[in-house]
């Protein structure tokens, strides 16, 4: 009984296995692992006093697909709201933060649809009306994540054909990013919270979400289609080996103009996500917001009813 009390008493100091976990690993019933680890509620709390913000749940606010300036101002208005109640650890800016028509090479030889845009013009105001609003509603400790998506990623395409450009039209040179704190995130890149994988997107066929689990192989969650959608795998060996791939909705206008009024799948919504960093375990909630208002937690965010 010795041994089998050093295996449970080592699993319960050395990992963040739950007693029925370590019960499975050693191979003996939970309530024995209570008798020589005590609970796993107390095992936590305890760590959570020695390792500090290891064992405090973060929370991190998801933006998916703002392109600025075709946004709904009323949506951010309410996300805004909540992120002042909700004080998040973090806030990830998912890709597709502008939509940059300026340089888009599906304008390139259509100039009126170009007429009086700017460039600079363009990063200036989504830095007003976008970023600096968020820092000035939220701490100076909080982590800032800029995921480059397809249409911040045009700008290297633009500059492909105007290398004489190259390093002056840079958003992250243009707007400081890395020096204001924010990590970039490459195009295609990966963001990790926790055991989730961040990322833009890749897909944009009816069953996104299953070819994007199907990529992976893992859990992660991703903007580009402006569509909710959930797809589960579960591994018939260990029930406990699932994954899933989440699609957040998106804060732009979902009837864009150049849609002509042809019909879409786009939501207007954000994510968010929960998570311990000692065992990487997370909970990632979709929020669907209509007509600029939702509700969290039996709060209601939006517009003035």
């Amino acid at each position: 009984m010795s041994k089998l009390k050093d295996q449970i008493v080592k699993l319960a100091e050395s990992t963040a296995l739950t007693n029925q976990e370590i019960a499975k690993v050693v191979g003996c019933s939970p309530k024995t692992v209570l008798t020589y680890a005590g609970s796993y509620v107390h095992r936590s709390q305890t760590k959570a006093d020695i390792n500090g913000n290891a064992w405090e749940i973060q929370k991190t606010v998801l933006l998916p697909d703002i392109h600025h300036p075709h946004y709904e101002p009323k949506v951010m208005d309410s996300i805004n709201q909540f992120i002042i109640d909700y004080d998040p650890n973090e806030i990830v800016y998912m890709g597709d933060q502008l939509t940059l028509d300026c340089i888009s090479g599906w304008n390139q030889r259509k100039p009126l649809l170009k007429e009086g845009q700017r460039l600079m013009q363009d990063y200036n105001s989504f830095d007003n009306e976008v970023l600096k609003a968020h820092e000035s509603i939220t701490g100076e400790d909080t982590k800032r994540v800029f995921m480059i998506g397809n249409h911040e990623q045009r700008i290297e395409w633009y500059t492909e054909y105007h290398p004489e450009l190259s390093g002056f039209v840079d958003i992250t040179r243009h707007l400081q990013l890395r020096e204001r704190g924010y990590d970039v995130v490459p195009f295609n890149g990966i963001h990790k919270v926790g055991k989730l994988s961040v990322i833009h997107g890749y897909y944009w066929n009816k069953y996104h979400a299953n070819k994007t689990l199907e990529a992976f192989e893992g859990n992660v969650v991703y903007s580009h289609v402006h569509n909710p959608q959930m797809y589960a795998k579960v591994s018939p060996v260990d029930r406990k080996g699932y994954h899933m791939a989440t699609a957040l909705p998106c804060i732009c206008n979902i009837k864009p103009d150049y849609k002509r009024n042809a019909p879409n799948f786009w939501i207007n919504g954000f994510g968010i996500v929960e998570h311990l960093p000692a065992t990487g375990y997370f909970n990632l909630y979709t929020i669907i917001i209509i007509d600029g208002s939702f509700m969290w937690n039996g709060t209601y965010y939006g517009k003035d009813l």
